[in-house]
């Protein structure tokens, strides 16, 4: 990645602030980043506050930055609406590939694109058979898993032999230091900080028993860079540790590194048709790009906690 010039969109978010840090530690290209804040305390060479659906503001974004290798991560989670969901995933995929398209590469060599997916385009009857491979017929059944799935299926068809080479990434659920609260680890890290503060008790939580398998993001980002240097064209690749873990577990793990003593409240019964167990496997990545994850879930879960204290 050295002598390269790398965009990022989405750079704010948690995924974003790690892949930064990894490309400086990595890399001495420079960096520019998108996203909606005003101003990021973020280590890149430029940044522009830009909504990735204006289509005008994404090409002049494109136009001065003229990339070699971008990192698509912008969009919106499960949280929000629907109707945005889809508008602002979808949309601002296809904003960004128009202006890429459109930009003549100074090198002759086509523009490297990575476009972050997720497990959720998979759906519960494409997880009945473990572990999920790539090319599982997808059957996504939130608002979120379809917008990417949808993503993922504009990626695929990008023609060979254009200005633009697409590689879609395909993480399960990623873990460490910045998770958001919204997700249920980042939540549990958040309320027993509060309970080290001695200001609670209790960690109240959802279904204790599903499974789910974590990558660390900071394990996640290098596979991303990997990927961006030796991944092939219209392919997707898991970016998953291969196995799951019982929330309950990840859950005793932090309480025990924390050294608390709480009393665990589990609110809800599990919702019908959730999902009980799901893991990847990652041996494409590993064959093809060289790529296997480094970091236990014992450390990731202690560095969510330290980061959440």
């Amino acid at each position: 990645m050295h002598n390269q010039r790398i965009l990022i969109t989405g750079v704010c978010g948690f995924t974003g602030r790690h892949l930064v840090a990894h490309l400086c530690h990595v890399s001495s290209a420079s960096i520019t980043g998108i996203d909606t804040l005003a101003e990021p305390a973020l280590p890149v060479d430029r940044y522009f506050a830009c909504d990735l659906t204006d289509q005008a503001a994404v090409n002049e974004v494109v136009n001065e930055s003229r990339p070699t290798t971008v990192f698509h991560l912008a969009g919106l989670m499960g949280g929000a609406a629907a109707d945005a969901v889809m508008r602002v995933n979808i949309g601002g995929f296809q904003c960004l590939v128009s202006a890429l398209r459109r930009l003549e590469s100074m090198d002759g060599r086509p523009i490297r694109l990575v476009t972050v997916g997720s497990a959720a385009e998979i759906g519960s009857k494409s997880a009945a058979k473990l572990p999920v491979v790539e090319d599982v017929p997808c059957q996504p059944e939130s608002p979120y898993g379809q917008s990417k799935w949808e993503v993922t299926q504009r990626a695929l068809v990008e023609p060979a032999g254009g200005p633009l080479e697409i590689i879609v990434a395909r993480p399960f659920n990623l873990v460490g230091p910045g998770l958001s609260p919204q997700l249920a680890l980042g939540n549990f890290a958040r309320q027993i900080a509060a309970a080290i503060r001695g200001e609670t008790s209790e960690v109240r939580c959802g279904p204790l028993d599903t499974r789910r398998d974590f990558v660390d993001v900071r394990d996640a980002v290098a596979a991303y860079v990997q990927l961006a240097e030796r991944g092939r064209h219209g392919q997707i690749y898991n970016v998953c540790l291969g196995k799951s873990f019982r929330l309950g577990r990840l859950l005793e793990i932090l309480i025990t590194l924390a050294n608390v003593q709480v009393r665990v409240v589990s609110e809800s019964p599990p919702r019908p048709g959730d999902l009980k167990d799901i893991y990847g496997d990652r041996a494409k990545i590993s064959r093809e790009v060289g790529w296997k994850p480094t970091i236990s879930i014992e450390h990731s879960l202690a560095d969510l906690l330290a980061a959440a204290a």
